[in-house]
């Protein structure tokens, strides 16, 4: 066999310790890579408590430091752009970040002999990638998975404006939905040769119908952020309603963020606090027994750039509802493999609940129809070798 291609992976986002749920995807990419001769070589942001490098199962990581322990809160808080654009402090530090993060890359690229750039998220990575593509002549490629593009459209079309030359020189841009590449050609069609969508591996390893873990056909689950996109307070108005039908319904809420204290008090208001319970984020293999035991998965979510929640919670055999928005609309096929509601409809998502959660022969048809189109879309190595495949022809 020849030697291995090196491959700099360069992300924002990924995982910090074993079970971390931060960029996960990534590093069941980066583990499948080497089954097709790549070497994935990440770097990624320092934070407080973590290594400067390390190896994690078989994949080399460096971490690059941009401030002080205390001041490293750019990554992995799922609120980068409103920190970065929240005062002229976050500005200089963000500029600050991506010198860190540009030299570390060059250093990397000598230090291990890179022969090829892949790029996660548009920004930062992207930002990265431009500057670096002035020092290098290394192919790049770009991977896309919804905040970046979905930001983009709404705030920053200015950016793409200072990107859109760098963008034209790249060998490959995938994206994991057709929403999200509808909306990189609507910033520009000539885009379109290099653009595909290819959906991120999942681990079937760890998200598969549990025979082991007994199905409570009265538990909803939602894995989500209480971000305004995730619309959790009209997952919640609607519960309230489906309830008001149905008693013996209960919602579990996984998840964090900025509105939490918002739908706590909500669900207060609602006196909901008997059958609405909220959960701290879980690592994957706590996710596949709450998968198992739910009788439903909601994700309803705004412009979602994919709903992972929804494919992994398919791979486990639930039966899943998603908002007709997004990325959503690649994962579900109305009817066929779960439900569609329209966004912000309390009155349909509460009808979608109480028609499931009533008709036991419909759920599990869905349920079953959606297992088998996850098992036979999203599995591992096919969808690796694919993106093994783009790198090669990058090379060429």
């Amino acid at each position: 066999m020849s030697k291995p291609i090196k491959l700099l992976m360069l992300t924002h986002n990924y995982p910090r310790f074993s079970g971390d749920y931060a960029g996960v995807f990534l590093s069941l990419l980066a583990r499948k890579l080497n089954l097709f001769n790549i070497e994935p070589i990440i770097l990624a942001p320092h934070a407080p408590d973590l290594k400067e490098y390390e190896e994690m199962n078989g994949v080399k990581i460096y971490r690059f430091r941009y401030a002080e322990d205390a001041k490293e809160i750019i990554a992995y808080q799922g609120n980068m752009h409103k920190l970065v654009l929240g005062s002229v402090s976050g500005i200089f530090q963000f500029k600050h970040f991506l010198n860190a993060f540009e030299k570390n890359a060059l250093e990397i690229i000598e230090k291990e002999n890179i022969d090829i750039i892949a790029g996660h998220w548009l920004v930062p990575a992207g930002l990265v990638m431009k500057s670096l593509a002035k020092k290098t002549k290394l192919p790049m490629i770009l991977s896309s998975h919804g905040t970046d593009i979905r930001l983009m459209r709404k705030y920053f079309s200015v950016l793409y404006k200072y990107l859109k030359n760098f963008c034209l020189t790249l060998k490959s841009w995938t994206v994991v939905s057709s929403f999200l590449q509808q909306g990189v050609l609507q910033m520009d069609s000539r885009l379109n040769s290099v653009l595909e969508v290819l959906a991120m591996p999942h681990d079937e390893s760890i998200f598969y119908k549990d025979e082991n873990i007994t199905r409570d056909e009265n538990l909803i689950v939602a894995v989500t952020r209480f971000t305004d996109q995730k619309r959790v307070d009209k997952l919640v108005q609607a519960f309230a309603l489906a309830s008001e039908q149905n008693d013996a319904l209960k919602l579990q809420i996984y998840g964090a963020g900025q509105l939490q204290e918002d739908i706590e008090a909500l669900i207060q208001k609602l006196g909901l606090t008997n059958k609405i319970s909220i959960h701290p984020p879980l690592p994957q293999d706590d996710l596949r027994r709450v998968y198992n035991q739910a009788s439903i998965v909601i994700l309803n979510s705004y412009e979602e750039g994919f709903g992972l929640a929804l494919s992994e919670s398919m791979l486990c055999g639930a039966a899943v509802i998603g908002t007709d928005s997004g990325g959503i609309t690649d994962i579900i096929e109305h009817e066929k493999t779960g439900l569609l509601v329209p966004i912000d409809n309390p009155e349909k998502l509460s009808d979608a609940i109480l028609r499931l959660s009533q008709n036991d022969e419909l759920r599990k048809n869905l349920a079953t129809a959606g297992h088998t189109f996850a098992t036979s879309t999203y599995q591992s190595e096919p969808l690796a070798k694919r993106y093994a495949d783009i790198i090669k022809d990058a090379l060429k």
